[in-house]
């Protein structure tokens, strides 16, 4: 009896180590807040933050404590916007090392797992609270840029509205 139990002990142990091994090799997934401006063109400020101009990708990233933001260069907004804006569900965004993949559309980044930026993501969606996503401006980017901000802020209800939620997986 007491070769049955320690072989099924050694059973459990052996299923605890697969899980844990698979486990390790999963991305971690996170849940962000979409928010939508009531009016077209209505955005908060960013607020004062430092900037990491676009270099060869285009993209400059825009940081703060409680914020990322990124200004994508014309030629990839309105692809996106289209991607993410004409269907009721929000695809899946995932960043990994050297790309980002947002539904059917992929971009190609350089060494982005180092990047300030994703090492202030990574902090923001494993903080305690909730992550949100919605468009803020600056004045210093012009009036038409708009600013892609990932916040651990919930953004002004007086101008924005929760229109769903989106996942974010990073591997």
């Amino acid at each position: 009896m007491v070769l049955r139990w320690k072989s099924r002990y050694d059973e459990c142990t052996a299923a605890l180590l697969v899980t844990e091994t698979a486990y390790a090799n999963m991305t971690d997934e996170y849940v962000l807040k979409r928010f939508s401006a009531y009016f077209r063109g209505w955005c908060q400020a960013f607020g004062e933050h430092n900037s990491m101009p676009g270099g060869t990708t285009g993209i400059s990233w825009l940081l703060r404590e409680d914020q990322v933001g990124f200004i994508l260069p014309q030629h990839m907004t309105k692809p996106l916007y289209r991607e993410v804006l004409r269907t009721i569900e929000a695809p899946v965004l995932t960043l990994s090392d050297n790309s980002v993949q947002i539904g059917k559309l992929a971009y190609q980044l350089t060494e982005f797992s180092d990047h300030p930026a994703m090492t202030r993501i990574r902090s923001l969606l494993e903080s305690a609270g909730d992550t949100h996503l919605y468009l803020t401006s600056h004045f210093m980017y012009g009036s038409g840029a708009k600013i892609i901000t990932l916040s651990s802020k919930r953004p002004l209800s007086i101008i924005y509205k929760e229109i769903g939620e989106m996942r974010i997986r990073l591997s």
